[in-house]
């Protein structure tokens, strides 16, 4: 059963899951550096301690959101992991989400990993549907509360990306999102028991039958952990609330902290309220980590931030420390925690 359950576990991670967005950010990259890019722009940068210090932030803004997705689990699972777990839980969620199609994400490695780690089934299925609400609740009311003091409003006259209407697109991703964090919640604290039936009825189909054990399990742990999360406090759910903001706006902020290292003087708010628009619109990617997509769409609207030719070099050291880095960080770990859970 072991070594079943450890070959379903790799399938996520085919030579060719990780192949293909790998080509399709380099490659987007590669051509539009290619087209845009110049040697001679190199001097016109700022170039100084400054460089060095905003370089620095950004990397810390990454290391604090992965401190903060760790914490965020360990508040979820009610420290049943440790913080050694929760490092390797996180690196391989997003390990999956790269490797994913961005609109599914790395849920479904998440939810096997933390598992394995000691957390029922029930509960670990309720912790990545709330960790995913939660992600989604962050767009969902950031995105309104800029829209009415006209910040996002601001980037949807922005051209239009393969021949699509940005704002078509946006909105589109938007209502997915709103429709994604509404099954989610319906599901995890108002009709779980309608869940847990309908998990039943789904895994009674000839061809699932034999996990329909392990799904009945599920549907009672979940009902389970749904009656507890439903009786935890205001403070609780603020708290993780807080923390995911902290996560996403430190993820955000490493563009941020990218532009300024080059070009000081930028708008922070104008950025930041673009790279909302930007986030949506990746969010709902057919592509895994949305390669290609990610590369070009930074380009497109975040280029009026910095010199012409700049954009892609820059979207280039974006995606080094957003994805690259989950991509290395993911295959080093994987092994390790392969290792100690299905030995």
């Amino acid at each position: 059963m072991a070594a079943e359950n450890k070959k379903s576990f790799l399938k996520y991670f085919s030579t060719w899951r990780i192949l293909i967005p790998i080509a399709l950010g380099l490659s987007i990259s590669g051509y539009m550096i290619g087209r845009t890019f110049d040697v001679d722009l190199l001097s016109q940068l700022d170039w100084g301690v400054k460089t060095v210090i905003w370089l620095l932030l950004a990397i810390l803004c990454l290391l604090l959101r992965d401190f903060m997705n760790m914490l965020r689990l360990r508040i979820l699972t009610l420290g049943k992991l440790s913080w050694t777990k929760s490092f390797q839980n996180i690196m391989l969620w997003e390990f999956g989400t790269t490797v994913m199609p961005a609109f599914i994400g790395g849920a479904g490695v998440a939810l096997i990993t933390i598992h394995k780690d000691g957390v029922e089934l029930g509960r670990s299925t309720a912790v990545v549907m709330i960790a995913s609400l939660l992600d989604e609740l962050y767009f969902i009311v950031l995105i309104p509360v800029l829209l009415l003091i006209g910040c996002v409003g601001s980037a949807c006259g922005n051209p239009t990306v393969a021949g699509v209407t940005p704002g078509l697109v946006f909105w589109g991703g938007y209502i997915y999102l709103s429709c994604l964090a509404l099954f989610l919640s319906v599901s995890i604290f108002f009709l779980p028991r309608f869940f847990a039936k309908l998990l039943r009825r789904i895994f009674s189909l000839k061809i699932l039958r034999r996990w329909k054990g392990r799904a009945n399990r599920m549907g009672r742990d979940l009902h389970a952990c749904s009656r507890e999360m439903r009786g935890k406090h205001f403070g609780f759910w603020l708290r993780i609330f807080v923390v995911t903001m902290v996560a996403w706006t430190a993820r955000l902020f490493i563009i941020n902290c990218l532009v300024m290292a080059f070009m000081p003087g930028a708008d922070h708010y104008d950025l930041f309220s673009r790279q909302l628009y930007m986030w949506v619109i990746m969010l709902a990617s057919p592509t895994p980590g949305a390669s290609g997509i990610a590369e070009w769409i930074f380009s497109d609207y975040l280029g009026v931030f910095v010199i012409a030719g700049l954009a892609p070099v820059l979207a280039l050291v974006w995606r080094l420390l957003t994805f690259y880095y989950y991509l290395i960080a993911g295959s080093l770990i994987m092994p390790v925690w392969i290792r100690r859970v299905f030995k």
